[in-house]
This record gives structure tokens, C-alpha cells and sequence, in this order.
């Protein structure tokens, strides 16, 4: 049976199968918890705001597709590709988004996780009786938006306080879809936005658009959706989506 276990990293509309699934792979979560002694108390804990997830994993680039692990030998790729990949992320100071599809061995679907995150290591090994492949360290850190919100002060009469308010939200017209809107989607959706490898097939799916290509009007597939909790599926044409109305 197909392994449908998969690691995927997704940047500027190219989402990437790792070629190989690591025999490994970490997980951290921990809170910043303050310790404190009370007189008359002894030692108290004051709970703070956790700490930024990491994700850290031992993995191998194989130079020939023959290897029995690999896991995308139909859209074969070289170590460079991949190294060149995550270094360019690296140089652009970019996010990436970290997918993990877990199956169990029967194909059953487990839970997935999906964060943005930074990468905050990586480095590459070559060794000896093993020319062509590429091993490799890397970890994944957590990414958290600071950016401001923007909002509106409004003049207040003479002796009267001034009031804050948020921006009020635009109206969306009918005809046009947007980030983070309900649809619902049929057809086969794919790995990347230029339709490469269909990756499953949706029948009257509901969910949400994560991104949308703009970059390439002549991409076929440039709507990315996920399900309802976030977890990513794939991308789809415009032709398979219908907008949810209330």
C-alpha cells in the first residue's frame, strides 16, 4: 500500500514532499512558567504565555530514485533541489508553512499540523560509499504575525473624549473570492499550483482558500484550500470552487 505519511513544506505557491520521511521527528511545545518562593507559601508557579513551537528532524536527500523509501520517485528530484529550497527560504528571511499528513499503515487519516514557521537550522552531511546522497539536520521554529492592527481615531466634539474604533471590514463583491472564505470544491486537487501531481480528489468538500497565486495568471491551480481546522489539502482552478453564502 501507498505510505501517504507525508512532510511538506509550502513557500510562495510551491509545496515541496520531503523525498524521504525521517525515521524521526520532534515536536516542543513549552510553557514559560515563572517559579517563585512566597513566604508563608514556599515555591508557587505563575503560568506565562508558551514558549514558540519547534520542530527538528535527521533526514536523507537521496541522489537516485530507485531508493525503495523514496516517496515522490514519479517527480524525482535531485539533492539540490531540495538544499537549494531551503536556503533560499533561508536568504529570504521568508515563512514557510510546515505541513504534516499522518496516515495510519491501512490509509486511515490521522490529525495533521500546520504552522508557519521560520527555519532556524539547517546544515548538510556527505559521506563516504555514498556519493549522490545528502544527509541533513533541520529545525523548524515557530512563526507568530506582530504586525500592528490598524485603527481609527475619531475626532471628538469640543470637551467630549476621543473614541477608538477598528477599521470597518469592506464589502466583498459577490463574484470574487478571497482569502480565508468558505467554499465548497470539487474535482482533483494537486501538490503545486501548476498542477503538478493531483494529490487526492475533493466531492463536495468544504473548507476554506489559504493563499491565492497572483504572481502567474497563467497558473492553472492557484487557490490553495484547506480544511475547516487549517490542515492543507491542495490546490484547485477557479472552475471547482463555489463561494458558501450564509
Amino acid at each position: 500500500m501507498e505510505n501517504q505519511y507525508g512532510l511538506y513544506l509550502s513557500w510562495e505557491g510551491t509545496i515541496v514532499r520531503l523525498p524521504v520521511n525521517p525515521e524521526s521527528y520532534k515536536i516542543t511545545k513549552d510553557n514559560d512558567n515563572g517559579t517563585y518562593n512566597v513566604l508563608g507559601v514556599g515555591p508557587i508557579m505563575v503560568p506565562r504565555t508558551p514558549k514558540l513551537q519547534v520542530v527538528s528532524w535527521s533526514g536523507l536527500f537521496p541522489g537516485r530514485a530507485d531508493l525503495g523509501a523514496v516517496l515522490t520517485a514519479g517527480g524525482f528530484q535531485p539533492p539540490r533541489f531540495y538544499i537549494g529550497f531551503i536556503q533560499k527560504i533561508m536568504d529570504s528571511r521568508a515563512t514557510v508553512r510546515f505541513v504534516a499528513n499522518r496516515y495510519l499503515e491501512d490509509g486511515s487519516p490521522i490529525f495533521d499540523s500546520n504552522m508557519e514557521v521560520l527555519v532556524t537550522s539547517f546544515s548538510t552531511e556527505e559521506r563516504g560509499g555514498e556519493t549522490g546522497d545528502f544527509y541533513y539536520d533541520i529545525q523548524l521554529t515557530e512563526y507568530r504575525d506582530y504586525s500592528p492592527k490598524t485603527v481609527i481615531l475619531q475626532q471628538p466634539a469640543a470637551g467630549q473624549p476621543a473614541q477608538a474604533s477598528s477599521q470597518p471590514t469592506r464589502a466583498i463583491p459577490q463574484d470574487r473570492l478571497v482569502v480565508g472564505q468558505d467554499v465548497t470544491v470539487n474535482g482533483d486537487y494537486y501538490y503545486s499550483s501548476q498542477g503538478a501531481e493531483p494529490h487526492g480528489t475533493f466531492s463536495g468538500f468544504r473548507g476554506k482558500i489559504s493563499r491565492i497565486t497572483t504572481t502567474d495568471s497563467q497558473r492553472p491551480c492557484p487557490y490553495h484550500i484547506t480544511a475547516p481546522d487549517g490542515a492543507a489539502r491542495g490546490w484547485v482552478a477557479r472552475s471547482q470552487i463555489q463561494a458558501v453564502t450564509v
